[in-house]
């Protein structure tokens, strides 16, 4: 059983591999001529599958709700989105990618992923690349896990 101290410092070396790896990602895309917020925003968008709205947007992304409009008013200029009244209630809006939308975010997302697969295969073993996609499964149960669940405050108990 590992002790409080080695435990914490565990934690804190997966957290800054974590944000490393993040990182490179996010630089993997520098090539490209839309900006890290531009490219949140359409996969933001995207995820909501037309359900998306601006206030849940900038919740989701932790924007502001001034710097979301400008963005959106960049992306619907753009044509790379497009906004319509909800059904239910005139006053939401819903937002959706365009085609022209949705094929930059999937050739976007194909330059991230080919990045991956190479650095993956320059990198790892094939035992490790297999544990590090199984290691995918719990990454994604931890970016879901609700907030005000134990631990997301300090001074909560472990």
């Amino acid at each position: 059983m590992m002790t409080p101290k080695r435990t914490s410092e565990s934690v804190s070396a997966l957290r800054n591999d974590i944000v490393a790896l993040a990182r490179r990602l996010r630089q993997s895309s520098r090539a490209d001529s839309e900006t890290w917020t531009a490219l949140m925003t359409l996969g933001a968008i995207d995820r909501g599958a037309g359900e998306a709205t601006p206030t849940a947007l900038a919740t989701e992304l932790g924007l502001r709700s001034s710097n979301l409009a400008q963005m959106l008013g960049e992306l619907d200029q753009r044509g790379l989105i497009k906004r319509s009244a909800d059904q239910g209630d005139k006053r939401k809006v819903r937002l959706s990618l365009t085609d022209a939308g949705l094929d930059l975010l999937r050739e976007t997302r194909t330059k991230r992923d080919q990045w991956l697969l190479n650095a993956l295969n320059a990198c790892l073993t094939a035992q490790e690349r297999a544990q590090l996609i199984a290691a995918g499964a719990l990454m994604r149960r931890l970016a879901s896990s609700s907030p005000g669940a134990a631990g997301d405050r300090i001074g909560d108990p472990p």
